[in-house]
């Protein structure tokens, strides 16, 4: 199964989409970027959360959707751009994080406290300094992840009765 497919079955009912990253730090900026990218249909909702994930969680729990997409740069030892789905158990190993809360950690909570299925995409950076410009490779996949996000959005069978709402 492709990505593109993985993902597309991954999206159930009504979804919650949120990119997570420091426009400051170069790569680490991917998850925001792919969320400002995400046009924002009904039954869906896209949070560029930046660095501060962990200030949408009482939002997201209280909204109860059955599927969140976390969305983050995360060293995965591969080659700058990669893209790859992150279970939260296998996420212990990718501390320390630029982020206050390790994107594990947001995965574990938003499982258990909104009952909601959890999907966390990596992109691979090259760089995460300050002040530098997002890598090609890195652009490149967060195109991608974007066109992909959208796509499945649209044609995602989402629940039509919720708003579509973009939070910066």
């Amino acid at each position: 199964m492709t990505f593109e497919e993985q993902l597309a079955a991954g999206l159930e009912g009504e979804v919650v989409v949120m990119g997570i990253g420091n426009p400051l730090r170069g790569d680490d900026a991917a998850g925001s970027l792919v969320a400002r990218q995400i046009l924002c249909p009904p039954g869906s909702r896209v949070i560029d959360a930046e660095d501060v994930p962990e200030s949408y969680l009482p939002q997201i729990i209280d909204q109860r959707p059955d599927t969140v997409v976390l969305i983050d740069a995360v060293d995965l030892g591969a080659a700058p751009g990669s893209v790859a789905f992150l279970e939260s158990n296998q996420l212990a190993e990718y501390w320390p994080s630029t982020h206050r809360m390790p994107i594990g950690l947001l995965m574990k909570i938003l499982e258990r406290e909104a009952h909601a299925r959890v999907i966390g995409i990596g992109i691979q950076p090259a760089h995460t300094e300050f002040s530098k410009p997002l890598s090609d490779p890195v652009r490149v996949s967060v195109e991608r992840v974007a066109a992909i996000l959208n796509d499945a959005l649209a044609h995602g069978g989402l629940a039509s009765s919720a708003k579509g709402e973009v939070h910066a």
